[in-house]
Parts: structure tokens; sequence; C-alpha cells
């Protein structure tokens, strides 16, 4: 649903002259979905955000991937236990 979703909604913003000039913001709490975003987007994305919450592994798997893609990410001060003090 999401995915599928994600994709097309950047396919036909990417092919809007006005609308593909300015930097994309992608956001959802499925990581998959954003990775969809990702693989269509054009230019340099935003990908708002990762965290620690599901574990250092994940953080590094979701970091490598949005560096590949050359995205900004904003990064929430979240880990297991919850948001930083």
């Amino acid at each position: 649903d999401g995915v599928p979703a994600m994709e097309k909604f950047i396919k036909m913003a990417v092919t809007e002259p006005d609308v593909s000039k300015v930097p994309f913001m992608i956001d959802s709490s499925k990581f998959e979905i954003v990775e969809a975003g990702l693989k269509w987007c054009q230019g340099k994305p935003i990908i708002n955000s990762i965290s620690l919450k599901p574990g250092k592994a994940e953080f590094i798997r979701h970091a490598t991937l949005v560096k590949k893609h050359g995205a900004a990410v904003v990064v929430m001060a979240f880990d297991e236990n919850g948001q930083a003090a």
C-alpha cells in the first residue's frame, strides 16, 4: 500500500518542472516506504527522519542507504529506550 503510493507520488512529482526543481522531504514511519521514495527521487531529497529506535544495526543500514542516494537526513535523538533527555 505505502510503497506503491510513494512510488506513484514521486514519479508524478518529478515530472512537474516547477515541483521537481526543489528538494523533496520524504517522510514515513516505515523505512521501506522511504526507500521507495529515494529510488525515484531526483536531486537531493531530505529524509525525515531516522533514529536508533530500531537498533544500531538498522540505524547504520538506514544511514548508509541515505548516504548512497546523496540525501540529507534529520536524525532524531531516540534510542531503544525512548527520547533522549
